[in-house]
Order: structure tokens, then C-alpha cells, then sequence
């Protein structure tokens, strides 16, 4: 079946972050993969990917960090922020700038330390490559070679990660937009209900679907009640949060499928997909009765509402979707005079056997 329904923004948000799942920009990427190679490559037992904090909270990756130390290994290496290449510190504890954080290296376990700046490709600094050992040990020039190797791979998958974000963003957005736009374009301001175009387009391609398929398809006219006198004793705000409640109580009785649109004042029509004309009636009746329970406050006294519904279906000579409404909105009619609140149904048109097939509509030339 084609989809009428308005899209839904959670919806397609949800189906964005699904397609764009390695760009997924409502998690934390998790990138331990690469702080794991690389303590495999230099033997190491700590490797740390530390970061400026706008990147921290969606990108991790680290390896062999014990639980509790985490905090103490970031404050540590926030200090590599000042080295802007690739650096070597074989015993921290021979080095007089790190002798004024003597507690917190002992805490950490905190002996050789080596790091390679992070950066895009600008140059713009977000963050370093940590290597971290509990014992002294030497790198020669191969090996700095190798992590900064390793410094700008990080680079490159931050920096595809965070344009990942923006582009999941916009992507997330621009469905907003799409959103907004079809709500303007096609829906009832007020109500919310399919305006009068966008329901006349959608009814008339779920009548052809039914048709071409052989399926049932009813259509209804709902009307309120004396409406005029709400608005004449109540005031118009009062109608128009009754308007909006009447389409509240049809869209939690009917499914999404259903076409509802609101053709003009209090007049509205609903089309049922694959719907015979007995459940069509017993839907009208169970939304009659959910109104009925409607309960309205003011400054003028407290009231209720009533509807009348009018029910029919297209038949084989219709050649849209008007003849169908129209016989709906004759059996509206006829509940109202049969006192409103009830629901009539139209009798199913009889073809004419000189001027009609089942198929066709044939004209009777004049005699």
C-alpha cells in the first residue's frame, strides 16, 4: 500500500541513524580497536587516545586502563597538549617537569610516557596519542616514525567521525524540513486532519488501489452537531479546541492507514481501506459513542457534542471518488433529519440494466 501519512520526524530520524550507522552521531563511537593495535605493536600495556573535551564525550578509545585510573591517566596527559610532534619521556621520574605531579604519576603507575598530536587537516590541535608504560623504555626513530604513523590514522578517523556527526545532522534536519513542509503543504493548520486537497488526492488513489485490486473501501461523512450553536454561545476558541478534540477521538480509533480529512467548517470525511460497509458501520457507531463522552468546560457552562455520520462505498460506474462522498453525505443528511447523533448508511447503488454495465457507464442516446 502507498504511505498517506504524514511523515513522522522519529521515524525518519531513526531510520537515518540506521543507514548511516558507521556515522551514527547519537552514540559514543568506540575506537578501542586501535589503541589495542597499537599497544600490540609497541608491547605496551597502556594506550590512551586523550582528547580536548568537545570530542571526549563521542570518541573513546583506550586500552589497558584499569578501573578508577582513567581520570588520573587524562589529567596526566593533558600535558602533552604543549608538544606539537611526536615525543619520548623514556623515565617521567627523571624528568624535572613531571616532578611536581610525583602523586599523580605514582597513582597511575606512570613511568614511560610517549605521545603523537592529533589534529585535522588544518592543524587545529584536538588532542594525543598516549603511550603509557609502569617501567622505563627507549624509542629510536623508526619507531616515533611508526606512532606517528599510527597519530594520523586516529586523525583521519576523528575527523571522518566528526563529519559523520554534521552530515548525520544536517541529514536529521533536512527530514525536519521535509516534515514542516509536507504538515504546511498538505494538513488542516487547526486540526491537523488532511486538508481538503491532500485528501482528495490520497482517497482517490486508495479508491483506484481497491479497485484495481478487488478490495472493499468505505467512505464516511462525519458532521457535528449543531456546531453553530458552540461557537455562537461558547465562542470560536472554544470550537476550534473542539475541532481539535473530535479528530483526536477519530485518529485514536482508527488506524494508520485510514485516510481523515477535514473538507471544510465541521465537516469531515474518512476513508477505510479494505472495509466492508458492516464495519464501516460499527466504527462509525464506537466513534458516535467516544465523542459522546467528550466533555467541554467554559466560562458559559459545561457541554458535550454529538456527531452524525454518513457511510457509503464506491461503486463500479463511479468515475472518482465524488459520487461516493456525495452518497455518504446524503446519508448524513438523513441522520440528521432522523434526529443526528446516529449513523445511516447509503444503499448501494443499483445499476441501470438499459444504461449500465457493472463495468462501464454507458450513455443512453436521445430518442
Amino acid at each position: 500500500m502507498l504511505n498517506y501519512l504524514p511523515p513522522r520526524l522519529e521515524n525518519l530520524k531513526a531510520d537515518v541513524l540506521h543507514r548511516y550507522q558507521i556515522l551514527n552521531g547519537s552514540m559514543a563511537y568506540d575506537a578501542n580497536q586501535i589503541s589495542r593495535t597499537v599497544a600490540l605493536v609497541f608491547d605496551l600495556p597502556t594506550v590512551i587516545v586523550a582528547l580536548n573535551e568537545r570530542y571526549r564525550h563521542w570518541y573513546h578509545s583506550q586500552h589497558g586502563v584499569a578501573p578508577g585510573s582513567l581520570d588520573h591517566l587524562l589529567a596526566f596527559c593533558v600535558q602533552s597538549n604543549l608538544s606539537d610532534s611526536p615525543f619520548v619521556v623514556p623515565d617521567v621520574r627523571q624528568e624535572a617537569f613531571f616532578s611536581r605531579d610525583a602523586d599523580l604519576t605514582d597513582a597511575a603507575s606512570i613511568v614511560f610516557f610517549a605521545g603523537a598530536p592529533l589534529s585535522d587537516p588544518d592543524g587545529k590541535r584536538f588532542g594525543t596519542l598516549c603511550l603509557i608504560d609502569d617501567k622505563p623504555r627507549e624509542f629510536d626513530a623508526e619507531k616515533l616514525a611508526v606512532l606517528d604513523s599510527f597519530a594520523q590514522l586516529v586523525s583521519q578517523d576523528i575527523c571522518l567521525r566528526s563529519a559523520g556527526r554534521y552530515a548525520v545532522r544536517d541529514l536529521i534536519e533536512l527530514e525536519e524540513e521535509k516534515c514542516f513542509l509536507f504538515d504546511l503543504a498538505m494538513t488542516d493548520p487547526l486540526t491537523k486532519a488532511l486538508n481538503r486537497r491532500a485528501f482528495f488526492r490520497f482517497a482517490e488513489r486508495e479508491v483506484l488501489r481497491s479497485r484495481r485490486h478487488g478490495l472493499d473501501v468505505a467512505v464516511l461523512m462525519i458532521d457535528i452537531d449543531h456546531f453553530k450553536s458552540v461557537n455562537d454561545v461558547h465562542g470560536h476558541n472554544t470550537g476550534d479546541d473542539v475541532l481539535k478534540h473530535l479528530v483526536g477521538v477519530i485518529s485514536d480509533g482508527t488506524r494508520d492507514e485510514d485516510l481523515l480529512g477535514r473538507l471544510g467548517g465541521e465537516e469531515f470525511a474518512l476513508i477505510l481501506p479494505e472495509t466492508d460497509l458492516e464495519r464501516a458501520g460499527i466504527l462509525a457507531n464506537r466513534l458516535r459513542e467516544a465523542v459522546k463522552r467528550l466533555s467541554f468546560s467554559t466560562e458559559t457552562g459545561d457541554f458535550g457534542i454529538s456527531i452524525s455520520v454518513g457511510i457509503s462505498r464506491p461503486e463500479a460506474m463511479d468515475p472518482d471518488i465524488l459520487p461516493a462522498l456525495e452518497r455518504a453525505d446524503k446519508a448524513l443528511y438523513e441522520a440528521k433529519r432522523n434526529g443526528r447523533d446516529r449513523v445511516e448508511t447509503a444503499a448501494p447503488r443499483r445499476p441501470d440494466p438499459v444504461t449500465e454495465t457493472s463495468d462501464h457507464w454507458i450513455l443512453r442516446e436521445a430518442s
